[in-house]
């Protein structure tokens, strides 16, 4: 995500709501990292990880999302998806 100038608090604070749900009600949601590269001062990184499609579907209906599709266009410049949504083949965290 390219963060608008002055913006970039107000949407780290939102991501880390939004975290901080998908950790305490969302066991579907495997991953949901926030990252920052010193570089690129207006961009923040979020990678995701869900059990299913399923569960993406009820991470999409919890408040902090909700609240992001309201104040998207406010608080972001743009945004590129970078890895599309694709179903995992082998990972560390398989048994």
């Amino acid at each position: 995500f390219v963060v608008k100038a002055g913006k970039r608090d107000e949407f780290l604070e939102l991501l880390r709501w939004d975290a901080r749900v998908a950790r305490d009600s969302e066991p579907g949601t495997l991953r949901l990292d926030v990252w920052e590269v010193e570089a690129e001062p207006d961009v923040v990184y979020v990678y995701e990880v869900y059990k299913d499609p399923d569960a993406f579907e009820e991470h999409t209906k919890n408040a902090p999302v909700q609240k992001f599709t309201e104040i998207m266009s406010s608080v972001v410049e743009g945004w590129t998806m970078v890895v599309p949504f694709g179903e995992s083949v082998t990972s560390n965290a398989d048994e």
